[in-house]
């Protein structure tokens, strides 16, 4: 990951307002309850549906480490609690794969390495979320 890249991720950290806490509660709370996140419309979608886009999001960003994330998507709260969690596997992923104890492994793989860290942390996300495993 780049400076850039981390300090683009800070900032939108430090953005994050009770507001949007509590909504990000409303919508873990419901994907416990049903399986379902709140969709663009606030519509329930079943939370595996948005593993992709959230994946090509991620993509994105290795492709273009400046990319700025786009507000319309991080006002969706079940989009940014799917983000969390894939972001949090692919993480792990990369971190396993650069055999590295550093805060940023991916500064240390290839974006191919990164996009199959992120292609098999994707496929792990929609298996427990269709086998109703907790993810909080």
């Amino acid at each position: 990951m780049t400076y850039s890249r981390q300090r683009q991720r800070d900032n939108m950290n430090k953005a994050i307002t009770k507001e949007d806490m509590a909504l990000l509660k409303e919508a873990s709370e419901m994907f416990n309850e049903t399986g379902c996140v709140p969709g663009i419309d606030g519509e329930q979608v079943p939370a595996e549906r948005i593993v992709p886009d959230v994946k090509e999001y991620i993509s994105e960003t290795i492709d273009d480490p400046e990319a700025i994330y786009d507000p319309e998507i991080w006002d969706t709260p079940g989009f940014t609690l799917v983000l969390s969690w894939l972001a949090k596997k692919w993480h792990q992923r990369c971190h396993k794969l650069a055999h590295r104890r550093s805060k940023n492994p991916e500064q240390y793989l290839t974006k191919e390495q990164q996009e199959a860290c992120l292609e098999s942390a994707a496929a792990e996300l929609i298996r427990e979320i269709t086998q109703g495993r907790p993810l909080n």
